[in-house]
């Protein structure tokens, strides 16, 4: 049968009608372009893919010339770490008619860009069942998943350093229990390094120390940032493991670093906490953690393991706090006493004023039980108001027995910087008639250098009253030889860890003469503290040093028992002439 010829009519509808159709496969098009999403078909048949849209040919990295694309060269752009994932849930699409594929991978194209791109499809199938054909869009989502990797990294890493943060830290600590090593890092001299150089200098020094950390710890475990400080998690380490990693992070820290152009040497300490000996949770682990920290620069060591007995920070202990101010008024607190002779001649000449606790409850408390609660409060000043005035009438008691014999109190830091610590004090030896030569004042090295400028204010004006001053603790505090030779100090007490190890560590001895000689230069006089055996009485009069101070001699004993057993010690209580 002829067919008849179109109408012109039917000819311009048909060119309408097509013109119409490309206009809107090219919205569709640009609309995909845009979307960053493409369309394809795979035919079961020829297990080819078929047909693509252009933006499916660009997301693929192949051309409609490629066409037909094999399902083997498709999977060949599948980044080798993704393919087994992607072939799983295609071969599930095709098997289970229930199953919707839906599966994001990276593409490596033919001109090496690596692109995430999520698909998703439908089987289409036949009368049986069997797959016809899949069809199916693919988008390119490198933009979505570089946003989602910057959030992740903005959540979990530190953007100077690019190490582990506390979230990222605290979701790996409980992936690694119940058995781990929890380290806390602190840089000793950080803060010496901000102020001196400025923060910038201060970020270099934090990214050197990060990549000293994360080069030695590697796969073995976790570095993270916090703060000016560094957390590492080592996966079943025991303490002995623990204290050697411990060791070689101190040595690693300790070679120098150059910061704004100059070669800084920092140093670090670190503090040791286990899982599960001393806990099982991040929070917990975190806090004895830092209480070690705390132990170790106590002990002025490189490194310490969580010690119960030794955390003044335990729930009963801190309860203490609000037991302490009735104590004081209560009559509690007694005050002891450990005497100092001088080493040449055996002569008794002052004594240090110590606190000891008597708890109605928890019996005799020593000072390291409840002194580092209250350091960072008020009370820490009641306690120096309360020993300053007890042994200026102690000093008064035994003046009245003819017996001259100066007591020596501890200050803290906050008592130091405090602006009326001299008002109290002229207010005090006004109160008690007492003369401010039989009252010594013991300040750390370390609270005397936090602020050395006003520090030497105030101690110049606290000589300038008759008080006789000492540096307590020398050679913990880092200070500053400059500034040592600026400080209106009387005395050096060299630390009880270098005088205790002086006769088995070489180096401590070392420390030990060189400061006896610093202080003797600087027109000082020096006393050794922890003299716990004859050895270190011996080595310490070998090498000059003036006065001696620990077990060797006597125990702090009860400031009223002090002359009892003066009078029955081999040493002679003699001071500015008077003799008991």
């Amino acid at each position: 049968m002829a067919v008849e010829p179109r109408s012109a009519e039917a000819d311009a509808a048909c060119q309408r009608a097509e013109a119409v159709l490309r206009a809107t496969q090219d919205e569709l098009h640009r609309a995909q372009a845009l979307a960053l999403i493409g369309n394809f078909t795979w035919d079961a048949g020829s297990d080819a893919y078929v047909a693509s849209s252009p933006e499916g040919y660009r997301i693929f990295g192949f051309t409609p010339a490629d066409l037909p694309v094999t399902a083997a060269e498709v999977h060949a752009r599948i980044h080798p770490d993704d393919r087994p994932a992607a072939s799983r849930a295609r071969q599930r699409a095709l098997r289970d008619p229930g199953y919707q594929y839906d599966v994001e991978f990276r593409l490596l194209r033919s001109d090496g860009e690596l692109r995430w791109v999520h698909t998703v499809a439908e089987v289409q199938r036949d009368e049986a069942g069997r797959p016809l054909r899949v069809c199916g869009l693919v988008q390119d989502v490198t933009a979505r998943r570089s946003a989602e990797d910057c959030v992740r990294r903005l959540a979990y890493r530190d953007t100077l350093t690019g190490l582990a943060n506390r979230n990222l830290l605290e979701q790996r600590c409980g992936e690694l229990l119940p058995s781990l090593a929890f380290l806390i890092v602190d840089l000793v001299r950080f803060r010496d390094v901000n102020y001196a150089l400025g923060h910038l200098a201060g970020d270099s020094l934090l990214l050197q120390a990060a990549q000293r950390l994360e080069g030695m710890v590697g796969a073995a475990g976790l570095v993270a940032r916090l703060d000016a400080r560094f957390a590492i998690l080592l996966e079943g380490c025991d303490a002995e493991a623990a204290r050697r990693w411990a060791a070689a992070i101190h040595e690693a820290l300790a070679r120098p670093f150059t910061v704004a152009g100059i070669s800084c040497e920092i140093g670090a300490r670190i503090g040791i906490a286990l899982a599960p000996a001393h806990g099982s949770g991040y929070h917990t682990l975190l806090r004895k953690a830092d209480i070690a920290l705390y132990q170790a620069a106590r002990a002025s060591r490189s490194s310490a393991v969580y010690d119960a007995f030794d955390d003044p920070h335990t729930p009963a202990r801190l309860g203490l706090i609000g037991d302490f101010r009735a104590a004081v008024e209560g009559g509690q607190l007694r005050m002891y006493c450990q005497p100092k002779v001088d080493l040449r001649r055996g002569h008794i000449v002052g004594a240090e004023a110590l606190v000891r606790w008597h708890h109605p409850d928890k019996g005799v408390l020593a000072p390291e039980s409840f002194v580092p609660l209250i350091e960072s409060t008020e009370l820490i000043h009641l306690l120096t108001r309360h020993m300053l005035a007890g042994a200026a009438a102690q000093c008064e008691a035994w003046r009245a027995r003819g017996v001259h014999l100066p007591l020596a109190v501890n200050l803290s830091a906050r008592d130091v910087a405090a602006l009326s610590l001299s008002e109290h004090l002229r207010e005090l030896l006004a109160h008690h008639g007492a003369g401010a030569g039989m009252i010594g004042l013991e300040m750390t090295e370390s609270s005397l250098m936090r602020d050395p400028a006003a520090s030497i204010a105030e101690l110049e004006r606290l000589r300038g009253m008759g008080f006789r001053l000492y540096v307590d603790d020398f050679g913990t505090g880092y200070s500053s030889l400059s500034y040592l030779s600026r400080l209106p100090v009387d005395v050096i007490k060299i630390d009880h860890g270098f005088t205790m190890a002086m006769v088995k560590d070489s180096r401590a001895a070392a420390i030990v003469k060189s400061t006896i000689h610093l202080a003797h230069d600087l027109g000082m006089t020096v006393v050794a503290e922890g003299v716990s055996e004859r050895r270190i009485w011996d080595a310490l009069l070998q090498l000059g040093c003036d006065e001696a101070q620990g077990y060797y001699i006597a125990p702090p004993l009860p400031a009223e028992e002090l002359l009892e057993w003066a009078g029955a010690s081999p040493y002679a209580l003699q001071v500015a002439g008077l003799a008991a």
